[in-house]
């Protein structure tokens, strides 16, 4: 079997890719080792609404369980911080029905899309030979360029000798049937208790809740940290008024710039090349942002017939570096912050947060996807400067 471009991974960033490469009429084939697109569900799914247009992503209403205007944020001493705007700024989707919904509109471009099927060896050659299992059977299919959208485990990436993100969150989450929570509002929890290195979270979604949290580098599993958040944290949780849990999922992403995303005839794309926000895991947008890249390189190379290292750094990296660059520094700096503060720090930083009046910049600018305006906008409170003076140089 011979394809032009060969997608690995069924996740958004991957179906966005192939529905790209699709559009552009060259011959795709996505794989997804899974059953089932969107199955099984590993993170959640709140993206803003900016981040969505510019994928060009309309959304039926039925995937589309909740809006959200504002959050509020929880710091490990009880401080209270909070940002509200009246304008929409992102969607809380129903997980499986948006990544299908992402599998039709692929699908309807012209991209095939194999389920069960898994990639057991890549090698490049005169084209990408890639071995292909599924129901016990094994194929070879032969593609001009592989786009490897496979996950913060890439195992394309670790095949070709392509140098994945390190630093990884590992995550839990449950749905709850109730919860005492506005229906516009998402709430993040921070204190190493109950989430080291990273927060636990309350996302309505409609008539049910998602409680989660991130850890990284910690003692126990994420899953132990969200029991303890919802039995013991002193305001969450007063709020799970509700006793039945309806769904668990748990899932893990990488939270470090992306390190090495090309070699010969090969993309990695989405998590597996570290697309997203390490400030709170996002990567959705991002990843979906280096797919639609990855998917216009793959298409230039097919066009001038030019598959080497060299022409996808010129032609992805530079690209994505161009367009993301700056932004994923920025979530990476505030990450790196975080990380470094104490419990008591963190206090202290939301207490100058409420006296600088950081809400009102945060309504400002309101794409969380991008967060380099905003952070340069903080630069000029001069109290959050002396707070973080340490880490101001982007990408140290």
């Amino acid at each position: 079997m011979r394809v032009d471009v060969l997608v690995a991974g069924g996740g958004p960033a991957g179906l966005i890719a192939a529905r790209d490469v699709a559009e552009r009429g060259y011959d795709v084939l996505l794989v997804e080792e899974h059953p089932e697109i969107g199955e099984p569900v590993q993170c959640s799914g709140l993206f803003s609404l900016r981040g969505l247009r510019q994928l060009g992503i309309r959304l039926p209403g039925r995937v589309i369980a909740g809006t959200i205007r504002g959050g509020r944020f929880f710091s490990p001493g009880g401080e209270v911080f909070e940002a509200y705007s009246k304008q929409d700024r992102a969607y809380v989707v129903e997980r499986r029905l948006f990544d299908k919904e992402l599998a039709k509109q692929a699908a309807r471009k012209g991209a095939r899309i194999a389920l069960k099927t898994r990639v057991r060896e890549v090698k490049i050659g005169g084209r990408a030979k890639v071995v292909l299992e599924s129901g016990g059977r094994r194929e070879v299919a032969e593609a001009e360029v592989v786009i490897a959208a496979d996950g913060v485990r890439s195992g394309i990436a670790r095949q070709l000798g392509l140098s994945t993100p390190r630093t990884v969150v590992a995550a839990a989450q449950v749905e709850v049937e109730s919860a005492e929570v506005e229906e516009d509002i998402a709430e993040l929890y921070f204190g190493r208790r109950w989430a080291p290195n990273f927060y636990a979270w309350l996302l309505p979604k409609g008539d049910v809740c998602e409680v989660g949290v991130g850890v990284r580098s910690s003692e126990h599993p994420p899953r132990i940290y969200l029991e303890r958040f919802m039995r013991e944290h002193p305001v969450a949780r007063r709020k799970l008024t509700g006793g039945s849990q309806l769904e668990y999922n748990a899932g893990a992403f990488p939270v470090a710039l992306p390190r090495q995303t090309f070699g010969e005839r090969v993309l990695l794309a989405g998590d597996a090349g570290g697309f997203v926000k390490a400030s709170t895991g996002g990567g959705v947008i991002t990843g979906g942002i280096s797919a639609m890249l990855a998917a216009r390189a793959a298409c230039l190379a097919l066009e001038r017939g030019d598959f080497s290292a060299h022409f996808f750094r010129e032609n992805y990296e530079r690209a994505w570096k161009a367009e993301l660059g700056r932004e994923l520094e920025v979530h990476a700096l505030i990450r790196k912050i975080f990380d470094s503060l104490s419990d008591s720090e963190i206090d202290a930083l939301f207490k100058v947060a409420h006296e600088e009046d950081i809400a009102s910049l945060m309504v400002q600018y309101p794409d969380t996807d991008r967060p380099y305006e905003f952070f340069m906008q903080l630069l000029q409170k001069e109290r959050f400067v002396r707070m973080i003076e340490r880490f101001l140089t982007l990408g140290r």
